[in-house]
């Protein structure tokens, strides 16, 4: 089963963006919807795991 998993509080921040509910910003990262926002939901979730990473130093 595919789905992104992102902190709650990221969850948050891309439903606040987009301005849709926090609910869809769930099924959209479990691929449940498939529409266009969903996707940019998608994209943007990957983004900011990236930025999260990008921050991580491992010494």
């Amino acid at each position: 089963m595919k789905k992104i998993r992102v902190h709650p509080d990221i969850a948050h921040q891309i439903a606040k963006e987009f301005s849709v509910t926090y609910q869809t910003v769930q099924m959209s990262l479990r691929y449940v919807f498939q529409s266009e926002t969903a996707e940019k939901i998608r994209q943007r979730a990957k983004e900011l795991l990236q930025e999260e990473a990008k921050t991580i130093n491992i010494q």
